[in-house]
């Protein structure tokens, strides 16, 4: 073989290869494309680890009555402030014959009305 034809040969593949490299630095996209891309929406869902699950109050009354154990004084005032059906829907309040709701539960309420 001639040394002409070799020189030709790498003359050629070096072309090749320039034109190559100048495509994928420029960005042109040379490839076709048969479906549009599509956008995706990733959601991740990360599950709450505690150690007392049973803990979580599910029911809003329960947890009203729940948020007040051991402060029998902070409860009456909060149950004073709901309504008859309300107050009926606790397990800690009750509604008495005064028409007011008080903190208490099946024996009656929790403090002495004031003047009896």
């Amino acid at each position: 073989m001639d040394l002409k034809y070799i020189l030709k040969i790498f003359i050629i593949v070096f072309i090749i290869l320039s034109l190559i490299s100048f495509v994928k630095t420029v960005g042109f996209d040379v490839t076709t494309q048969s479906e549009p891309k599509k956008l995706l929406q990733v959601v991740t869902i990360e599950g709450l680890a505690t150690e007392h699950t049973s803990s979580i109050m599910m029911n809003p009354r329960d947890a009203f009555c729940e948020s007040y154990r051991g402060s029998s004084g902070a409860l009456d005032s909060s149950c004073g402030k709901l309504t008859k059906n309300n107050c009926s829907a606790t397990s800690c309040c009750i509604w008495t014959s005064d028409n007011k709701c008080v903190a208490g539960g099946a024996g009656g309420s929790t403090f002495t009305p004031s003047g009896k």
